[in-house]
């Protein structure tokens, strides 16, 4: 029998609590074991093992339309991403040889021809040591995540026009959310949420270029900057703020003791 192009073959398992996606950079889809991988024109950077894994993150090259991708940006806004694991295996014939990679999801961007997906290895997770939160002043909670707890604002409005990244809506923001959007985000009817970087009277302007038709209804959720200020007064959720204003601005080892 020919095996020809299925003699070698990559396939690339994305899983995480809020869904799973199966992909192959190959011009078929591949069929194992129950779960199909599907056909995707991605390509990777090269991979580090050993203690070259400490040294540099893979990087993963897809087109920024594709579902994972929205999947990842909406699971970047929720605290999820960095739970999605990757495990990159190798089909030789009709059997795993085995698995070349295991990681997890770090972060991704967009950009007009590409998104590019962050990972880092299992080897560099492994060896991390103490706890992964940020001791800092300004709070690092991921905003409206069961540790943040903050109730979400939010409001609906109509887009009348789209210019690249900047979206206008039927009489402008709405009162409700005015002020508030930098660092929010625009959810459409599909669940695609863009993050907002900025907001004007009339509309926003979000981090990557979005194609979404005239007339469509869009829910838009307001932002934080992760300020005790901004906690209590858009919020009144100051007693979950996660950040440590107070630590000392002197440094006892430099200026003596105070």
């Amino acid at each position: 029998m020919n095996e020809g192009p299925l003699s070698e073959v990559e396939l690339y398992a994305f899983e995480g609590a809020s869904g799973s996606f199966y992909l192959t950079p190959h011009e078929f889809d591949v069929e194992l074991y129950g779960e199909r991988y599907e056909r995707c024109p991605l390509e990777r950077s090269a991979l580090a093992l050993g203690a070259e894994a400490a040294k540099s993150a893979l990087e993963l090259k897809l087109p920024p339309d594709h579902a994972l991708v929205r999947h990842l940006l909406q699971a970047t806004l929720t605290g999820e991403a960095t739970a999605v694991r990757l495990r990159i295996v190798q089909r030789e014939y009709w059997w795993l040889s085995g698995t070349r990679w295991m990681g997890c999801v770090l972060g991704v961007e967009v950009a007009d021809d590409a998104a590019r997906i962050r990972c880092e290895s299992a080897q560099v997770s492994l060896k991390r040591i103490g706890l992964r939160r940020l001791y800092s002043r300004a709070c690092s909670h991921v905003l409206y995540s069961a540790a943040c707890g903050a109730k979400p604002i939010a409001a609906w409005a109509t887009v009348v026009q789209v210019l690249g990244r900047s979206v206008e809506f039927d009489g402008g923001v709405p009162a409700a959310v005015a002020g508030t959007l930098a660092g929010g985000w625009l959810e459409t009817d599909a669940g695609a949420r863009h993050m907002i970087v900025s907001e004007s009277t009339v509309g926003v302007e979000l981090l990557y270029p979005v194609a979404i038709e005239v007339g469509t209804g869009v829910q838009l959720t307001a932002g934080c900057d992760h300020s005790t200020s901004t906690c209590q007064s858009r919020f009144d959720n100051l007693d979950n703020y996660g950040g440590f204003p107070f630590i000392p601005t002197k440094n006892p080892f430099s200026t003596g003791i105070f």
